[in-house]
């Protein structure tokens, strides 16, 4: 997507890791210029392997479409470039250790003197205020901490998180999904915005209905594994040479369940949901030893074709080769400046039919910075000063 709708929208990214540089890349997706101010040491995403030519994978997979400006807010050089980049700029965005953007000099305060307009966006782990502002915090402890270890896995298992780092990926796309409200609030009444999002927050919100559960009965839900709390057949299940996934999500599908199976009985027997919830451990048994008469492909394809919400269990290799996923183009090719040819994945966004991606590779450190300090009127010697003065870095 050459053109999208935050084009001409600059967003000056103090981001490290995930949250932030996640919620930027959204931005660049959508069309903004993301300008991503690093230190002179980069952001400290760029030191976790393994690397391809040199590049972090874990890098590359949040900072496509950016422009890298490496700069050291503490030179007072440094700090006045920063200084008017932020002036013309629309958003500034960070997730940084709180208190980080007030000891630069940029705290909110000091950005709306520089520009009165600017959305000023803060990813916390916490909040950005409150008895918990100044903790640091990192995934596996939002997991820890907002309940979600709590409830995954079997019952009896030690701890256990999901696999990915939710919360980040959570707390980028609500910012970038906040910024965007502000921005649209900002062009009709010309004020900027200060856009709070917190990473244990917007996990206890993905858990709204297993907290609807306990808050209805002041009782910990238990570990269900890949079962639903609410609604039963719906996880995974065992046939002859695998697994696959069920969900039954109302009593007529149970009906067609049943008459797929040739069990007509069952339906009788467990007509309700509260019927299949009441016994479910004793259904889900008797499911299973069903199940496992044929194999994972002939089950989802017969009652795939009955109507049946199933899926196949997939590993990365069988994701990539998705017809679906590669009609979304959620996996891309890139040729990167250093690294190479590599593949990653895209954007899940879509405007007017095409994905919204940006169209550039994740930046080398301090790729850009020689344009953007040019655009904001340095001289070529004065740049050369500042990176001979260990201020800037350019490549």
């Amino acid at each position: 997507m050459t053109a999208g709708p935050l084009d001409g929208v600059r967003v000056v990214e103090f981001g490290n890791l995930i949250a932030a540089p996640y919620a930027g890349m959204l931005l660049a997706d959508l069309g903004a210029e993301v300008v991503k101010v690093e230190p002179p040491t980069g952001d400290l995403g760029r030191n976790f392997g393994p690397f391809i030519g040199g590049e972090s994978v874990f890098f590359l997979a949040a900072n496509r479409g950016k422009k890298s400006l490496a700069i050291d807010p503490k030179s007072p050089d440094g700090k006045r470039w920063l200084e008017r980049l932020i002036e013309t700029g629309d958003v500034v965005l960070n997730n940084l250790r709180h208190g980080a953007m007030e000891r630069m000099g940029f705290s909110e305060g000091e950005v709306r003197r520089l520009n009165p307009m600017t959305v000023y966006a803060v990813v916390s782990a916490f909040g950005s205020d409150g008895p918990y502002a100044g903790r640091a915090g990192i995934d596996v402890i939002f997991q820890a901490e907002s309940g979600m270890v709590s409830i995954t896995g079997h019952p009896g298992d030690p701890p256990q998180k999901t696999a990915t780092t939710i919360g980040d990926y959570v707390a980028g796309t609500n910012a970038a999904l906040t910024i965007c409200a502000a921005l649209v609030e900002r062009h009709r009444t010309g004020a900027g915005r200060r856009v709070d999002v917190s990473l244990r927050d917007g996990l206890l919100a993905v858990q709204s209905g297993w907290w609807s559960l306990y808050l209805a009965s002041d009782e910990q839900p238990e570990r269900t594994g890949t079962a639903s709390p609410f609604l039963t057949p719906n996880q995974m299940f065992r046939a002859a040479d695998g697994h696959f996934a069920l969900a039954v999500v109302s009593d007529r599908h149970f009906a067609v369940l049943c008459d797929a199976l040739s069990r007509p009985d069952l339906a009788e027997r467990y007509p309700t949901n509260t019927d299949r919830m009441a016994a479910r451990h004793e259904l889900v048994a008797e499911l299973e030893e069903i199940l496992r008469g044929d194999t994972a492909e002939a089950w989802v394809g017969r009652l795939e074709a009955a109507g049946l919400p199933v899926g196949r269990l997939l590993d990365f290799a069988g994701v990539s080769s998705d017809p679906q996923i590669v009609h979304n183009e959620m996996l891309i090719d890139w040729v990167h400046p250093t690294a190479g040819d590599i593949r990653s994945v895209g954007s899940p966004l879509r405007v007017d039919g095409a994905s919204a991606r940006a169209d550039t590779p994740p930046p080398v450190l301090g790729q850009h910075s020689r344009q953007v300090l040019s655009d904001l009127g340095a001289s070529d010697e004065e740049i050369d000063r500042l990176a001979a003065d260990g201020a800037v870095v350019v490549t």
